[in-house]
């Protein structure tokens, strides 16, 4: 084997040098490692937790698909999901008198809101 030479060793250590050897490496790590005093952290506060999300699945078209996406991209200095457009949109909707939010679902959905608000009189 090329380069391995001499790595041999000529003559067996005693039990006494090996001995002494452990010794030296033992207490030369203590020498060299100091104590630390590590202050035990604060425990975090916890979060609350959320409410676990539910998947639902919709369709939407291609235009509505878009508005959303371009609707998520407005926010500079935070991030915000297709979920949060989302969400945003229903306590938009929650904002509003019964009579906005159904012109708005009939002008969404191509129906006649008169007939909804006449059924609740």
């Amino acid at each position: 084997m090329a380069g391995l030479k001499g790595m041999g060793r000529k003559e067996p250590i005693s039990e006494e040098d090996r001995e002494r050897q452990r010794l030296e490496f033992i207490g030369g790590a203590a020498l060299q490692a100091a104590p630390v005093d590590t202050p035990k952290p604060a425990p975090k506060a916890r979060k609350a937790k959320k409410a676990p999300a539910v998947r639902t699945i919709f369709s939407l078209t291609e235009d509505v698909n878009k508005q959303i996406d371009k609707l998520s991209l407005q926010p500079r200095t935070f991030k915000a999901s297709r979920s949060d457009v989302v969400k945003a949109g229903v306590l938009a909707l929650q904002a509003m008198s019964k009579a906005e939010v159904v012109a708005l679902l009939a002008k969404a959905t191509g129906a006649d809101p008169a007939e909804d608000l006449q059924n609740d009189e």
